[in-house]
């Protein structure tokens, strides 16, 4: 199979599956916010958030490193194995001492945030930080190798065992640390199949080579991702839950930025760990032309595919709100608005894309140095605003960092590459949205979900005239995306 067809493929599977994870996930936030109740909702957000900061803390980049490199070492299977291997130990070792830590500290951790109920939560937390720690290197692995379907497979089981553990919580009351144990109990089964799926290369013929190289640049994306904890919305969760206790606006914030990211990523899950996988490989075999190419081209996908659902959950977020959640969470729909500014510019200039060209064309000091300011800026305005401010202070600093660091590394990108970013196709695509946001006010509908529903339907039809009406794409994207994934070709044709 060709690198395209193998690309467009891979981010097919990946996309059909991300959507479906993704969409079970947040069900299962929903099912579990209800079952909490908003106060104990943001207790158990404090606790995942905790989890998320030990992925980032001990991660050592080894998951990057797979992602890069088992591409690069496409056909030689000894050097692989070994590289697997030694990966691979390394992060039992670290995850095991880390989740017995994190289960002695659990006390300590709940007289610090005035929280008596968030320490069985960590005791129980500790077990998933194990599975989920080991599972995500598998991830990458498998991704790095282009075998997408089975990391598919494995994460829908998790998140719906996960759904399914939420909507029993919600009929027998359970409490947040059985809740818990149950996503414990599904990441391990997760693992249990990814490991299955690696057996190959975990048993082959190990040929060893020098790792430091890699390593090295492991270190470096490891530091560049542990600040960028604090550039999200896990870091504000828990300075929400430190300098307001006892009150909901960790659990309304959380509901906010779930909801944000579920707009901004819904229709992008698709292209995570395969489109570095893709980079790497294109960097190595073709130019940096090409790869300007296909960042230009990647932008544009973006923007189509998440800016739009952005402004219209802006719109309707008062309504999403009241729909999804008990009546407790109000004050969610105002901080999903003031979000979405920050998103449409991270964006417009390119987000995440440009972190993964940057680490293909092995420049990972940039993202280091762009995410380490952006996130000690995040956390010096969360400690001033969020005191003063509560939940729409973690709103501003965070929107302010992540709109900086966009920005910043899409210049970057632009001037390794020689590319430049689709800023044209974006001031149409935002035409296009008013456009059906003014077909929408217009619209008298039914109230609940049925309105948004008719809202929704009605929006997409007139957006998707405009867009058609624009011809987003031109000859050059065309022949590359048939050339990825000929359904994807197709597609774009019509537009």
């Amino acid at each position: 199979m060709t690198f395209a067809r193998r690309f467009g493929r891979g981010l097919v599977w990946n996309q059909v599956s991300r959507f479906v994870e993704l969409g079970a996930a947040y069900a299962a936030s929903v099912l579990a916010a209800r079952a909490l109740g908003a106060a104990t909702f943001g207790v158990y957000s404090v606790a995942m958030s905790a989890v998320t900061l030990t992925y980032f803390a001990t991660s050592l980049g080894l998951n990057e490193v797979l992602n890069v490199h088992v591409p690069r070492l496409r056909g030689e299977p000894g050097r692989i194995a070994h590289l697997l291997r030694s990966l691979l130990a390394t992060r039992v070792l670290v995850a095991a001492l880390l989740a017995a830590a994190f289960a002695a500290g659990a006390p300590f951790a709940a007289r610090a945030w005035h929280e008596p109920a968030l320490g069985p939560l960590l005791r129980v937390a500790a077990a998933y930080a194990l599975f989920y720690n080991i599972s995500m290197l598998l991830e990458y692995f498998h991704m790095g190798a282009l075998e997408v379907p089975r990391v598919s497979r494995a994460r829908v089981l998790v998140q719906l065992l996960g759904l399914a553990a939420a909507a029993v919580a919600l009929a027998r009351h359970w409490p947040a640390e059985r809740l818990l144990g149950a996503l414990a109990l599904a990441s391990s089964l997760g693992l249990a199949w990814l490991v299955w799926g690696a057996r190959a290369a975990l048993a082959a013929r190990v040929e060893p080579f020098d790792l430091g190289p890699l390593r090295r640049f492991g270190l470096t994306v490891w530091a560049t991702n542990f600040v960028t904890f604090f550039l999200g919305r896990q870091s504000d969760v828990l300075v929400i839950g430190f300098f307001r206790p006892g009150t909901d606006e960790a659990g309304c914030y959380a509901a906010a930025a779930l909801l944000v990211n579920l707009f901004a990523s819904a229709l992008l899950m698709g292209t995570e760990g395969v489109s570095l996988a893709a980079f790497s490989e294109l960097e190595q075999r073709v130019d940096r032309a090409g790869l300007g190419h296909l960042w230009t081209l990647h932008l544009k996908l973006d923007q189509l595919l998440s800016v739009p659902l952005l402004l219209f959950g802006a719109r309707f977020a008062g309504d999403i709100v009241g729909v999804l959640y008990a009546r407790g969470f109000a004050p969610a729909a105002g901080l999903l608005q003031a979000y979405t500014l920050a998103w449409v510019v991270a964006r417009a200039t390119g987000g995440g894309t440009n972190m993964a060209v940057l680490y293909a064309i092995r420049r990972p000091r940039a993202p280091l140095v762009l995410f380490g300011i952006s996130g000690l800026v995040n956390l010096v305005l969360d400690l001033w605003l969020v005191p003063r401010h509560g939940a729409i202070g973690a709103v501003i600093g965070t929107g302010i960092a992540l709109a900086g660091s966009s920005v910043a590394s899409c210049v970057l990108v632009a001037r390794h590459t020689g590319a430049r970013p689709p800023f044209g196709f974006f001031a149409r695509l935002l035409g296009a949205c008013g456009a059906a946001l003014l077909a929408v006010n217009w619209l008298p509908r039914p109230a609940g979900v049925a309105g948004l529903a008719m809202a929704g339907a009605v929006g997409l039809v007139v957006c998707l005239a405009a867009v058609r009406f624009m011809r987003p794409f031109d000859d050059d994207d065309r022949r590359l995306l048939a050339r990825l994934h000929p359904r994807i070709g197709a597609l774009a044709a019509k537009l």
